[in-house]
């Protein structure tokens, strides 16, 4: 579909109907320099809970401050057309919404611009341009703070998905996701909408091409921060990796066990990715870094050669200390652990 008339379709349809009108208005003069309340002029908010009210300010409005009616010569100060003057011609829009369960009693300028966001700084006439736009829903409706749903808004959802996305539209969108989804984000909150059907655990025809089992450790290695928008890796990840007992294709390495064990050089440079399917709480390094006998230089090594003069550590006072991960504290002098340091007494 063209994507010109797919965006004005969008704008037809998927919103607050555009509305356009003969009227000059600066809101900046209003809102901005004077510092008037939004409801000194729009006080029918207060109790508006429909999308088609007006709640806009008619003439005996304006007149509490503009001499109207002495000075109807001063019709050109807000008409473009001051021999035909022109007000709001408001169409009928499909919206669901309240301005009064918005507001929720809040009526000050700092509640009101969080939708109409910087409204107070506008000089430009009173356009279709100066209504709040879907992006600015999305601050508070993003599924978490407040429902993203279509319909709770959209009382005509089916007839605008019909309208908007063409037929097949389920198995095509890729390609338009694949550009950037600037086209997709206006409507969709891709945190919580592309998640009900894309829930993690689709990895053949859907999201990735169908060998993507065997190359999908290139993407996870590159750009690990693009799969966490689906997938957790403590949960996803270990279902493979730790249940179904598939190891990374570096653990198959002649030396990943071996001299020069190139698992610790790993571990050192991203500990992290190693807990996403080694726990912390019962460590897989223990299962051959654990002091067995109490012999001194007999286990696989974790300690640099250098560590020969441990002095007096927090080990001392502390039997949940670190080191009895692996080492026995036997709190006897010439006996296992502590006689690393402590001589067997004469």
């Amino acid at each position: 579909m063209n994507m010109i008339f797919l965006s004005v379709l969008i704008m037809l349809i998927g919103g607050l109907d555009k509305t356009e009108t003969g009227l000059k208005f600066d809101h900046s003069a209003h809102a901005g320099i004077r510092d008037m309340e939004c409801v000194t002029c729009h006080e029918e908010v207060k109790v508006s809970e429909l999308s088609s009210d007006r709640n806009m300010p008619d003439h005996e409005v304006c007149s509490d401050c503009h001499n109207i009616e002495e000075e109807p010569a001063n019709c050109e100060f807000c008409h473009y057309s001051p021999d035909d003057p022109i007000g709001l011609i408001k169409p009928g829009t499909e919206l669901i919404f309240s301005h009064k369960g918005h507001l929720k009693g809040s009526f000050n300028k700092g509640t009101c611009i969080s939708c109409h966001i910087d409204q107070e700084k506008l000089a430009a006439g009173l356009i279709s341009s100066n209504c709040p736009v879907r992006a600015n829903c999305f601050n508070c409706h993003d599924g978490t703070g407040a429902s993203a749903e279509c319909s709770l808004c959209h009382s005509r959802v089916e007839e605008m998905t019909t309208l908007v996305h063409e037929p097949g539209w389920d198995h095509e969108h890729k390609f338009s996701t694949d550009l950037g989804g600037e086209n997709c984000i206006p409507c969709h909150q891709p945190e919580t909408y592309c998640s009900t059907c894309h829930a993690g655990d689709n990895l053949v025809e859907t999201v990735h091409e169908l060998n993507y089992r065997d190359s999908h450790g290139l993407d996870a290695r590159n750009d690990e921060i693009l799969c966490q928008t689906c997938h957790e890796p403590e949960t996803f990840c270990s279902s493979c990796h730790a249940g179904a007992g598939h190891i990374p294709l570096d653990h198959m390495a002649s030396d990943w066990a071996l001299p020069p064990y190139a698992h610790a050089e790993a571990a050192t440079q991203d500990v992290e990715t190693c807990a996403a399917c080694h726990s912390s709480e019962s460590p897989v390094c223990v299962n051959c870094h654990f002091d067995a006998d109490g012999i001194l230089g007999t286990n696989p090594p974790i300690h640099p050669v250098s560590i020969d003069d441990l002095g007096e550590g927090l080990w001392h006072d502390n039997p949940g200390f670190q080191c009895f991960s692996c080492h026995v504290d036997t709190r006897s002098a010439g006996v296992g652990f502590c006689g690393y340091c402590h001589g067997a007494i004469e």
